[in-house]
């Protein structure tokens, strides 16, 4: 289980998308309807009294509700419905969460996951009139307060002040999800339905192309909703015991899959599109009219494995409350991090470690935890009582989500659509998980107000989706991953390119663009775009580089031949004179630096 916060961290060629529209018009009758419940072997038909919503999102979190809200604004009536009907319904694995107002969300601060919310976030929020909302229960994040290994001493720390466009607001991911459903239920209560303790899966994704008479057709995506309880939850994945054998079937004509780690309806287009790939013979594959690439969930393994624990910390009238302090340990071995959850002091902070480290484990020693906090993090340790400490070794360590990308498109069939952390999931170092979720939304809502007659043509936004998005997801993954690759070469491979953007920038701004997250904080700029720029910027930089290290070598050989002539030596004895004499005044000057620390 997730025992606690999290905190957002702030401080080739480009793939290929194919054209699916034209894929799924060629398939035409080739492509059967997919059944996903096991053990049926055909599409099952609606049963009299059937329940039917004009859209259902699966997933309750923020991307979910954020997208039931944008489908209550952009959907018009898709189906006739009664006057007490719904048209959208919503259907999560968990429990609601507390009430924005709340007081838990102060009192026991270490027990929610937190969230910063950058410009790619504030503005799908403001995109459907619910960032006032937000805004009035985040904080403000002005800049960072940052200790290097060693120093521990209040006046030791560095503040940087933030120099965004945009100023990042913090708050519990449950309170976000708890003003969004605020939201839904005093301007949406007779548009949305909210449903809790419900696993939804999928029947049939509505796939059949045509008619017997040829023509186009649109069947309803059919699902099984069961209730259930949750049985844990990590970085990952997501367990539910399905409460009894009688679950219920629902039709709708728009699906959208927003329910994060559990990615239920992710899992099920792959199954599907393997099933549907084993049925067709080798000449099917090679030959026929379909060419659309396979459906997978890209699992990539977590090299760089971190877990953490949350701590509450309250910090005293004198430290700003709306920095974000962060410090490391001498040896790498951990490191803290701690943001606002409120604007009195109250912080969430976090305890990074290794999973195999001793204080990760549950039922470790408190003392050898205030040990470490002594050694390494004195500064906090005095602000933290025996009791914090004895219930922050006593718990175990949650993990970090690992990296996922669901793809290469984000639709399945005319009717549905995958988005958010189920498709896109990284680790919330950079503040893009959960921003570019919200992100997703916007987008899809700019899709569906663009296409003419939308009551008849919905089921063109699924496949734009997917042109628009599926390239910008992946990139992102595989810019955040390239950025948390373990050991030496992977700290060398994030620093490096940190410290020669920032000095190409200075030097050359017009031509170099800022560091990555420079980028990330450029607004309108996309993902696939960043990548490009880096791409290029990399290559201009190496030209330059070799250029000047070919300058200078150049230098120095003309600068020994003319030396060698002088003295009436060799080319080869002057080099190595000159080579031992640099060797031995980088030794003296090493020496030298460690007895004047001593």
């Amino acid at each position: 289980m997730n025992n606690g916060c999290s905190i957002f961290f702030s401080s080739s060629a480009s793939h290929h998308v194919p054209d699916y529209k034209s894929d799924a018009v060629a398939e035409g009758k080739e492509r059967r309807e997919r059944t996903l419940v096991p053990g049926s072997n055909k599409s099952i038909p609606p049963e009299e009294g059937q329940n039917h919503y004009d859209a259902i999102v699966v997933g309750g979190g923020p991307a979910g509700l954020l997208s039931a809200i944008m489908l209550a604004q952009k959907l018009p009536p898709l189906y006739s419905l009664s006057s007490s009907a719904k048209r959208v319904v919503v259907y999560d694995r968990l429990d609601p969460p507390p009430p924005p107002d709340n007081l838990v969300y102060s009192t026991d601060v270490s027990k929610y996951y937190l969230l910063g919310i950058g410009h790619r976030g504030q503005n799908a929020l403001k995109y459907f009139d619910v960032w006032k909302d937000v805004e009035n229960a985040s904080v403000a994040v002005l800049g960072r307060r940052d200790w290097a290994p060693g120093k521990m001493k209040e006046e030791d720390a560095r503040i940087t002040m933030s120099n965004k466009e945009v100023t990042s607001r913090v708050l519990a991911r449950d309170k976000l999800v708890g003003v969004l459903k605020q939201v839904i239920e005093t301007r949406y209560k007779d548009v949305i339905e909210l449903k809790y303790g419900y696993q939804v899966d999928p029947i049939s994704f509505g796939n059949e192309d045509v008619t017997s008479d040829g023509e186009e057709s649109g069947p309803p995506v059919q699902l099984q909703v069961s209730q259930c309880t949750p049985l844990s939850s990590d970085g990952d994945t997501e367990e539910c015991s399905i409460e009894n054998n009688q679950p219920s079937k629902v039709t709708t004509q728009f699906l959208i899959a927003a329910d994060g780690a559990a990615r239920g309806i992710a899992n099920a287009m792959e199954t599907a599109d393997e099933e549907y790939r084993k049925q067709r013979n080798i000449f099917q594959r090679l030959f026929g009219k379909s060419k659309q690439l396979p459906f997978r969930v890209t699992r990539y393994d977590d090299d760089n494995q971190r877990v953490y624990k949350s701590i509450p910390i309250k910090f005293p009238d004198h430290w700003a409350h709306d920095l974000n302090y962060s410090a490391r340990s001498v040896n790498s071995r951990g490191t803290f991090e701690a943001l606002p959850s409120d604007a009195n002091g109250n912080y969430c902070a976090l305890l990074l470690l290794r999973p195999d480290d001793v204080l990760a484990s549950a039922n470790c020693d408190p003392k050898v935890l205030r040990e470490y906090f002594d050694l390494q993090f004195s500064q906090f340790s005095k602000l933290l009582g025996d009791d914090v400490m004895e219930d922050v070794a006593k718990k175990g360590a949650s993990t970090l989500p690992s990296f996922r990308f669901a793809g290469p498109r984000h639709h399945e069939g005319k009717r549905t659509v995958i988005l958010g952390d189920c498709v896109h999931t990284v680790k919330p170092y950079f503040g893009l998980g959960a921003n570019t979720a919200l992100e997703d939304v916007k987008i899809l809502s700019q899709i569906i107000e663009s296409i003419p007659d939308l009551e008849k043509n919905i089921d063109q936004a699924p496949l734009e989706f997917t042109k628009q998005r599926a390239a910008d997801s992946r990139a992102l993954v595989k810019i955040s991953r390239g950025m948390d690759r373990p050991g030496k070469i992977g700290t060398m491979r994030f620093v490096l390119p940190l410290i020669l953007d920032s000095m190409f920038n200075k030097i050359m701004p017009k031509v170099f663009g800022p560091s990555m997250f420079g980028m990330f904080q450029k607004q309108g700029v996309t993902f696939t775009q960043i990548q490009k720029k880096k791409r290029l910027d990399r290559l201009m930089q190496s030209v330059v580089i070799a250029t000047i290290l070919s300058s200078i070598g150049m230098g120095f050989g003309y600068s020994t031949k003319v030396l060698a002539q002088a003295l009436g030596m060799s080319c080869t004895v002057v080099r190595g004179s000159l080579a031992a004499a640099m060797l031995a005044a980088g030794f003296a000057r090493s020496k030298l630096s460690k007895k004047e620390s001593n």
